[in-house]
């Protein structure tokens, strides 16, 4: 497929951490659970150890093939065909709704009088080249960046909560106050997204040096992102209170614009619009490439690159297509998303394992 890299461990970890807190540090919504919705995050990240087991168990039964190549062999030719289109769609889908993301980012906040075909544009061509050098490339960039990354999260938080008169802990009181059926409510939505949508590196998974020793560095990335999220989610309630938290498009930019110590130390939204700048352009290298190359697995080409333009137009095309607006994003990331992405992240790779066990099938 023209692929010939590969990626450690370590680089493997350091993917899927920025890949889960790409877009989730920067949309972090508050669901049904409201000042209680930091639970359901914790929850969901329980789920998302489930779901990196499932995936890592296909990797280590297929350990040097991708879920496009051996789904025909498990699944017969007609359905394993279909599953990996419809696979491949919602490749293609995510990316598109992650670049729009970043779009919406740089047109509200950041450049609001630049065409937002510009934006996207750029973006996708960042990604396309970084697609194009190959898997090392993302994964080397996100183990030399990724750390800083995670600092300034965490600085800034801090930072949030010494501000005096600036938090107020109350906003996290009553706990549970309408019993645990909305915490519970909102743990599905929280584990779709963005836990999910790790369903994606099963395609990247055949490129480690040791891929039969994936779940470790998968499990270690979860529990770190889980937490990371949780910890800008509750750092967004003390600060903004739980209903503002909701109302906002960017509750996280918001709370870090209002850190101002001294009258010195203020005007912070540079070093998070980086940070979300950096790991969403990482998510969309990782999602932008599972599309190319299941395409080019899926049509038996010898190489991926030919497609990488072409479908970076297309995404671009689609990016602009999706909505008219942020509040459609947000309407249909909350109440459509978690179910329209089912067949992805949930029966594709369920079938796979569960007819290849039945079926003892084995790369």
């Amino acid at each position: 497929m023209g692929e010939k890299g590969r990626i450690s461990l370590w680089q493997f970890f350091m993917l899927v951490t920025g890949f889960l807190i790409g877009t989730s540090t920067l949309i972090v919504p508050v669901g049904p659970a409201k000042q209680d919705a930091w639970i359901s995050y914790l929850l969901a990240g329980t789920l998302g150890l489930g779901a990196a087991y499932c995936y890592t168990a296909l990797g280590r039964r297929f350990p040097r093939e991708s879920p496009v190549q051996y789904a025909s062999r498990v699944l017969g030719r007609w359905l394993g065909t279909c599953l990996n289109i419809i696979f491949l769609w919602y490749a293609l889908h995510l990316a598109a709704l992650v670049l729009r993301n970043v779009v919406d980012l740089y047109k509200l906040i950041v450049l609001p009088q630049t065409p937002m075909e510009i934006v996207a544009g750029v973006f996708a061509g960042l990604a396309a080249y970084a697609v194009r050098l190959g898997i090392e490339v993302p994964a080397r960039i996100g183990e030399l960046l990724l750390p800083f990354i995670i600092v300034a999260i965490l600085v800034l938080t801090a930072l949030a909560v010494s501000v005096p008169g600036l938090v107020h802990w109350e906003a996290l009181l009553p706990v549970m106050e309408r019993g645990p059926l909305p915490v519970l409510r909102g743990v599905y939505p929280a584990f779709v997204f963005p836990f999910g949508e790790t369903v994606f590196f099963l395609v990247l998974l055949p490129f480690l040096t040791e891929p039969k020793k994936s779940f470790a560095p998968f499990a270690r990335a979860v529990i770190i992102a889980s937490l990371l999220t949780t910890l800008v989610l509750v750092r967004n309630i003390i600060v903004l209170g739980a209903s503002e938290t909701a109302r906002i498009n960017f509750p996280s930019l918001i709370a870090i614009q209002m850190i101002n110590i001294g009258d010195f130390l203020q005007r912070l939204e540079p070093v998070i619009i980086f940070v979300w700048s950096f790991t969403i352009l990482l998510k969309l290298a990782i999602v932008y490439y599972t599309f190319t190359l299941g395409t080019a697995q899926l049509l038996g080409l010898r190489d991926y690159r030919p497609l990488v333009l072409p479908a970076g137009l297309l995404l671009t095309f689609l990016t602009m297509s999706l909505y008219e607006n942020f509040s459609q994003m947000l309407i249909f990331a909350g109440r459509a998303f978690p179910f329209y992405f089912l067949p992805a992240y949930l029966i594709y790779p369920a079938s796979l394992l569960l007819v290849a066990k039945i079926r003892n099938i084995k790369g």
